[in-house]
């Protein structure tokens, strides 16, 4: 931490925080300089804020205000602008194979820390609310993972409130009794889109709406997904109730501000955006998220710890290597190209399944494509804005783009295939690998953090480095050669991950959330109209943060002028690769 990081504790310590709070807390002052400042802080405002919560110290304590907001502020802004030197865990030294089980080990030591843990002997049913902007038929991995997490939930009679925006979602319900029983919306006004997985999230506008949501459905316990203006309202309003907040984090939105924002400015509005999520997400009892690697990143950007990782599952039987089918494959290959029957069963079929956007990579597909042998083809199953960007870069007798699919003509894409292929590194978990290896399909894709949970290189497929194209080019060839040895390890690994699993982590996250929120729900009307007006400032100084110092550094420019500008990029790169692959081949 430099002296700009003291000057504030500093200040926080001397001048702001009262001093009967210094005795009791411990708060360091700027001679302690090491790299544990911020957890120190972090912990002792968290410890400060528990116990002056549990006696109700805003009634009696005309110093409350202060104490709270300083303490929160500051530790927030200390942690986000001076995050903690302290590497983040690295398992380099470590084989594939003992970082899937370290990672499993992980979760199960981290769930088991919290105190209060429920079994599934408590059966009680609860009332659930969750805040998801994101829901069917809007399609995504979030969205996949909900689905099968509420008609569990559902099925043990937890009454289940859904907040959201996408218009239809309603018509999930139809032909499932029990999901009509124990399950209800509240759809508010959102930003537009379509039904297809080429439209962004239906962004919530927030407003007033989610409050008297909340207060008709009266749940036990709120689960927020993501941090979007709306999510962080809705978490305010709750924590204004007192009612438990179970807040999960899908998305790696410092990673997206790299793509999103103008790169003079990534580095302060990264810092902001870490400040405002650390802002909210010390309301949450419990946060989650959904692979250790990013549990490791959020916990490094000072989110109060353990972040628990929540499993992710598979439907096993839905995404099956006997959905395999002939007809999927030929469709696989598009109308454009007359292939015959023999060439389409001969010719390697590499999958790609994803929202087409610029953070997912594809442009590296185009330049590998020309570095590996031409009896191959790639189907690129998904949709968005993106696409038409993406098209001319590719050749158009080794790519088609088969636009959405889902359910079980989705399945039977995987199944067909003979290898999934994948570029990004953006995801936090990725389903796409998933569902890829419980079809029997040896995944190739860029290494990165989010496939430390499940996939050991060399047994479940081939990793590269990302962005090095020679890496890329010696993954598929080592995958081609061993083809059914990968297809039938992956299917078993992909079959220790079930949705039932991860429907009981979650059930008994609820539970322990209940349990570590010590305060009943507020009904004192004078007192909740102070705590919207306490946390209803501090979300609204959040939001102006975000609109004057992020909003204006957001990249915006026509589909057109991005194509050319992608285009000029990614042609001069295929021509210095075809030039190179010339001189090479007339030695």
């Amino acid at each position: 931490m430099n002296n700009s990081g003291y000057i504030i504790i500093h200040f926080f310590n001397h001048y702001l925080l009262p001093s009967r709070r210094k005795r009791s807390y411990g708060f360091i002052t700027c001679k302690k300089k090491n790299h544990l400042i911020c957890n120190v802080m972090l912990s002792s405002f968290a410890t400060a804020t528990s116990s002056s919560s549990s006696s109700s110290a805003y009634e009696t304590s005309p110093a409350w205000w202060k104490f709270n907001f300083t303490t929160t502020s500051c530790a927030t802004l200390a942690a986000a602008f001076f995050p903690s030197s302290a590497p983040l865990s690295s398992s380099s030294s470590s084989t594939s194979s003992d970082v899937v089980e370290n990672r499993t080990t992980n979760i199960d030591r981290h769930y088991q820390s919290l105190p209060n843990g429920f079994t599934h002997d408590n059966d009680d049913s609860l009332r659930i609310l969750l805040f998801a902007e994101s829901f069917p038929s809007f399609t995504s991995g979030i969205t996949r993972r909900f689905k099968e997490i509420i008609r569990r939930l559902a099925k043990r009679k937890h009454y289940i409130h859904v907040i959201t925006g996408c218009k239809n979602a309603r018509l999930w319900l139809e032909g499932n009794d029990c999901l009509q029983e124990y399950v209800t919306f509240s759809i508010l006004p959102s930003t537009d889109f379509t039904n297809k997985i080429d439209c962004a999230c239906p962004f919530l506008f927030p407003n007033t709406a989610i409050y008297f949501s909340i207060r008709r459905f009266s749940p036990d316990v709120i689960h927020i997904v993501e941090q979007t203006p709306a999510a962080m309202l809705c978490g305010a309003f709750a924590k204004s109730l007192n009612i438990p907040i179970v807040w999960s984090s899908h998305t790696n939105i410092d990673f997206y501000l790299s793509t999103y924002i103008r790169s003079y400015a990534v580095k302060m509005t990264r810092c902001i955006y870490q400040y405002i999520r650390l802002k909210h997400l010390i309301y949450s009892s419990i946060n989650l998220t959904v692979s250790q690697d990013f549990a490791d990143y959020m916990e490094h950007t000072g989110i109060p710890r353990p972040v628990l990782v929540w499993k992710t599952g598979v439907d096993s039987e839905l995404f099956h290597p006997r959905r395999r089918s002939s007809s999927m494959r030929y469709r696989m290959f598009g109308t454009l190209n007359n292939f015959t029957y023999e060439q389409m069963d001969s010719i390697t079929l590499f999958l790609c399944v994803g929202r087409i956007s610029p953070e997912k990579n594809f442009e590296f597909l185009s330049l590998l494509l020309e570095r590996i042998p031409s009896e191959t083809f790639l189907c690129i199953i998904g949709d968005g804005p993106y696409r038409h960007i993406l098209e001319p870069l590719f050749p158009i007798d080794r790519v088609y783009f088969f636009g959405y699919l889902g359910g079980e003509e989705l399945a039977s894409a995987y199944a067909s295939a003979d290898y999934f292929i994948y570029a990004s590194v953006s995801e936090t978990f990725g389903q796409v690998y998933l569902e890829a290896m419980a079809s029997g399909t040896p995944v190739i894709a860029a290494e990165g953090g989010q496939l430390k949970e499940f996939f050991i290189n060399s047994e479940h497929g081939y990793l590269w480095e990302p962005d090095n194209i020679e890496s890329a080019e010696q993954a598929i060839y080592l995958a081609m050669k061993n083809r059914d040895y990968l297809s039938i390890k992956a299917r078993q690994q992909a079959l220790k991950h079930s949705w039932d699993s991860a429907a009981d982590q979650l059930n008994n996250v609820y539970y322990n959330a209940i349990k570590k929120t010590t305060q009943h729900k507020e009904t004192n009307i004078i007192i909740i109209l102070f705590r919207l007006f306490y946390y209803g400032f501090h979300w609204l100084i959040c939001m102006l943060l975000a609109l004057f110092l992020m909003a204006p550094f957001v990249k915006v420019s026509s589909p057109k002028s991005t194509m050319t500008q992608n285009n000029n990029f990614c042609r001069k790169k295929q021509q210095m690769y075809m030039t190179a692959k010339k001189c090479f081949s007339s030695r």
